[in-house]
């Protein structure tokens, strides 16, 4: 009898903290994490105004060494004209040739320097809109498809090694390529670039 008591009286006292343990509001359940995969280079590769920029761009390249050329063919020729007459100058007119020469020289050499940084400058100028489009493209595909993340296999810098199920660069090509009407709003679109003309002060 006593031995039946205490095991009342011990389900009895352990009985609210299992009540409790029921009543306790379980934590919400976190959605698991969908993350996509595209290759930027296929979409850009795949953008109709691609090519259009591209041309654009090796006319300005093309015209940005022709000015330089041009400039040190000028100065080869002054330097060919104040050889041929230097005997027939003062010594002050010779020093005010040779300083002249100098000056020109060292304004085609800082022209030679910048020329690559300036003709990446008008690359990055030209490809800026397309690449903005790009973004709203993966932004858009990604919402729609219900994914959180979407990892660039181009630019992301890991060797990503992903099913096809979660490749979203076709459907990304696609977004890119409807209607201007079809397409939502984006941001605002870039100032016009400059042209690519090298000068010794960029």
């Amino acid at each position: 009898m006593r031995t039946t008591l205490l095991c009342v009286a011990v389900v009895v006292v352990g009985l609210p903290d299992c009540v409790t343990a029921q009543q306790a509001p379980r934590p919400p359940r976190v959605p698991a994490t969908r993350i996509a995969v595209y290759d930027s280079r296929v979409v850009f590769d795949s953008m109709p105004e691609r090519s259009a920029v591209e041309s654009e761009f090796a006319l300005d390249q093309a015209k940005a060494r022709t000015m330089v050329a041009e400039a040190s063919d000028s100065l080869r020729r002054s330097l060919d004209e104040l050889v041929k007459v230097e005997q027939r100058l003062t010594p002050r007119e010779r020093e005010a040739g040779k300083l002249n020469l100098r000056a020109r020289e060292l304004l085609v050499e800082q022209m030679l320097e910048n020329l690559d940084g300036i003709i990446q400058q008008r690359l990055d100028e030209l490809r800026g809109p397309l690449l903005l489009r790009i973004r709203d493209a993966v932004r858009v595909v990604r919402v729609r498809e219900g994914y959180h993340l979407a990892l660039d296999r181009a630019t992301s810098g890991l060797e990503v090694d992903a099913d096809d199920s979660i490749d979203i660069t076709r459907a990304i090509v696609a977004e890119l390529r409807r209607p201007l009407a079809e397409r939502p709003p984006s941001a605002p679109p870039e100032a016009p670039g400059r042209s690519l003309r090298p000068r010794p002060d960029s």
